[in-house]
């Protein structure tokens, strides 16, 4: 009888667990030295759990299971109990043969109990669990143990399975914790590497530091900056950055990671895939290594539409586009660009967190634009810091503007840190970019729009408004009027989006002239400079973010006003639920803006004493900014372990108000319907991918409860997608009536 583990491919017990041995012994050969919490017998303890944590699958329910779907005659049974196979492979092992002392038994045995995380408690099934063993295993001991090659238990007491009782799962106040986490958490990761037929680590040779070393000295011929010299020589700490624009942190962080496993996050998707262009451009940093099939492999890209960016960079067939994402999707490139759902959700202790977590401890960990975040995605940021330094692992905050409670939040959160935090601040006042205007018009005052309309004849115009609504309104009276403009924001579906993010691009690095109406949606996302910018008022690290679209480089005049910044009937703006941006620090905000609003130019240690004022912890008392950042925070630190499922967690990360739509319109499209038969009809997963991916291009998100009304059906077939009853326009996007479904 042949012992099966997979059916797609058909894949044998044995040779399943071959292959995470071998991903096993690469793994430590990376990864030994930058794993002090792990001794010599914990790798001994790792090694026996990789052998036996599949042996529970010689059920011969299981193997029936994986007969029927190969086509193979199926077996007889002795017990036809269905219970999950990592409860047996428990039950095979020989505790006392292979001198397993009673702490070890109870990691071990989690360990592998837990190595699928189901929706069964033990102590529910457990005589169904002890039969099974009994039964459908133990007669045929002699045979297992010939094919698998390793040695089972011929008891079946039921004791075995206590540790695995849901009480007695193991949490941050027992002994042994973070050594189970590791140990865990590496055994994920081997069994979804050797499944997913990718490496366990690739590129582990390579050092993106020297790849930016090379960048300066060969391709733009410039000295390193003082950031980029300092990180350098900081690579053994924690750094929290203030830099402003253009002081290169992009090329410090890199320099930072240095020889290490990085992962570089930023908060949009369009800056990831921008960002993850540039760093694997021969033209450019040029961190690249293609493998003998021609899939990269030292840098990966990872988010939720990681998959279809990837499909238009890169020339491959559909199975191995899908190899190149399955490897950054089991952290196995060198150097991962990532949203932060999709590695840092570890602090939710949903089940199967530790896979994250332990990736952690030999990585080096960057999170970028820390005030982009709302104050419960801040903590959670903050909790997950304080957790990397506990297993080992290494974090950089690099920021253009960082709020100064959140900094002293994490200092007093990290007690006895296990390496030392160092923070640097980078203002260069030599750069003069911004002179202010601060109007008590509104942007959409036909009079504003008679100076954006004359200014856009001769200058670059960019347009920031808070809401689709008011981009729309402006865009609308610049068109009556003539005006050579343009218009972005989220209301478009993805394929007329990415076409938009292309144009303002090419329009923002050549000679025209004209207007782009967009929302905060350029804020940090798109590397654009224009010559004068209109804004209607935000929190003042929104409109720090919003002044660099403007005289970027600070090599243009600002002998007269280059940013305008409007304070009356501003959008968006309301003291209650749905508002775009805390009320609080709104009118914060505007207090500050008008305290500073003389000096001229703007100098770069001003917003930097700005935002500190802003953020200033006793300023910030009573406010609900401050309270919801400081209770998300302490629910992160009380959080239970194990009661919610990565998806869950997921979501909870993601925006979940937002559901995916297409316009009631495209139903009739022809290239819409040909790729909805082609999908329907797909007899492979990659055909059904490739094809959805086409579908996905008509679509777009929105708030799925204030849309509700114009929400009409799920389409047959295409799960969580959507069909609204609203009329598009490749011009203007979403043509919606009086319900605002987005900001």
């Amino acid at each position: 009888m042949i012992y099966y583990a997979k059916s797609v491919p058909i894949e044998t017990i044995s040779q399943h667990t071959d292959e995470l041995l071998l991903r096993l012994e690469e793994y430590k050969r990376v990864n030994y030295e930058s794993l002090p919490l792990l001794n010599q017998r914990d790798w001994e303890l790792l090694e026996i759990a990789v052998r036996y944590h599949d042996v529970g699958k010689t059920d011969l329910v299981f193997q029936n299971k994986i007969r029927s779907v190969i086509n193979e005659e199926l077996l007889k049974t002795n017990y036809d109990s269905d219970v999950p196979h990592s409860f047996l492979s428990v039950m095979a092992i020989p505790y006392d043969l292979l001198k397993i002392d009673k702490e070890e038994r109870k990691i071990l045995s989690q360990i592998i109990g837990f190595h699928h995380e189901r929706d069964v408690a033990v102590e529910h099934e457990q005589d169904e669990i002890i039969d099974t063993y009994k039964r459908n295993i133990l007669p045929f001991k002699d045979e297992i143990e010939k094919q698998l090659g390793t040695v089972i238990d011929k008891s079946s007491y039921g004791t075995k399975l206590n540790v695995l009782h849901t009480k007695k799962r193991l949490t941050p106040s027992d002994d042994g914790y973070l050594k189970y986490v590791l140990l865990k958490g590496i055994l994920h990761r081997l069994d979804h590497a050797a499944s997913a037929h990718v490496p366990i680590e690739l590129a582990s040779e390579m050092n993106v530091g020297h790849y930016v070393n090379r960048y300066f000295t060969d391709k733009i011929k410039v000295e390193k900056r003082p950031l980029q010299r300092f990180v350098e020589e900081q690579q053994e700490s924690h750094l929290v950055i203030v830099a402003q624009t253009g002081m290169g942190k992009t090329e410090a962080g890199l320099l930072w990671i240095g020889d290490k496993k990085g992962f570089l996050t930023l908060p949009l998707r369009v800056s990831i895939n921008s960002m993850y262009s540039r760093i694997t451009n021969m033209e450019n940093i040029g961190f690249s290594k293609v493998g003998e099939d021609g899939i990269e492999e030292a840098t990966g890209l990872l988010h939720s539409t990681s998959y279809e960016y990837l499909s238009t960079l890169e020339i491959l067939d559909e199975r191995l586009l899908s190899q190149m994402h399955n490897q950054s999707k089991e952290f196995a490139n060198k150097l991962i660009i990532s949203t932060i759902d999709q590695i840092l959700k570890f602090p939710f202790y949903y089940l199967g967190f530790e896979k994250e977590y332990a990736t952690m401890s030999t990585s080096k960990v960057i999170i970028d634009e820390l005030q982009a975040y709302d104050p419960k995605i801040a903590a959670l940021l903050i909790r997950a810091m304080v957790l990397i330094d506990q297993i080992g692992g290494s974090f950089m905050i690099m920021t253009a503007t960082l709020p100064d409670y959140y900094f002293k939040t994490l200092l007093k959160k990290m007690k006895n840190p296990r390496r030392p935090i160092m923070f640097q601040e980078f203002i260069d006042d030599t750069v003069r970019r911004h002179h202010l205007k601060l109007s008590n018009q509104s942007i959409a005052d036909d009079e504003v729009i008679q100076e954006m309309y004359e200014k856009g004849i001769s200058k670059k115009v960019l347009v920031i408004c808070n809401t689709v609504n008011r981009a729309v309104e402006i865009f609308d009276k610049l068109k009556h009027l003539g005006a050579k403009v343009r218009l972005l924001h989220s209301r478009f579906i993805k394929r007329d989006r990415e076409r938009l993010e292309k144009e303002i691009l090419e329009f923002a690095h050549n000679n025209e002239t004209g207007i782009w109406v967009t929302t905060q949606l350029v804020e940090a996302s798109l590397d654009i400079d224009f010559d004068i910018l209109f804004t209607e008022m935000s929190t003042l690290d929104s409109q720090f973010q919003r002044y660099g679209r403007c005289n970027r480089k600070g090599i243009k005049s600002f002998e007269e006003a280059n940013v305008y910044v409007f304070t009356n009937n501003v959008s968006g703006i309301m003291n209650k639920k749905g508002s775009v941006y805390h009320y609080e620090i709104y009118q914060r905000s505007l207090e500050i803006l008008n305290i500073y609003i003389d000096e001229i130019p703007l100098l770069e240690s001003t917003k930097a004493n700005m935002i500190k004022e802003l953020y200033d912890e006793n300023g910030l008392e009573g406010t609900k900014f401050k309270d919801e950042f400081d209770r998300t925070l302490a629910q992160f630190e009380d959080r239970p372990h194990y009661d919610l499922k990565k998806q869950e967690a997921q979501n909870l990360l993601r925006d979940i108000q937002q559901t995916q739509v297409l316009p009631i319109q495209f139903l009739m499209n022809e290239e819409y319907t040909d790729a909805l038969y082609l999908y329907e009809s797909s007899q492979t997963k990659l055909d059904r991918k490739k094809y959805r991916k086409v579908l996905e291009s008509f679509t777009l998100s929105v708030n799925k409860w204030r849309a509700k009304d114009k929400i009409t059906s799920e389409i047959n077939g295409l799960q969580g997608i959507f069909v609204i009853d609203c009329m598009y326009s490749h011009e203007k996007g979403l043509l919606l009536e009086e319900v605002e479904l987005f900001v």
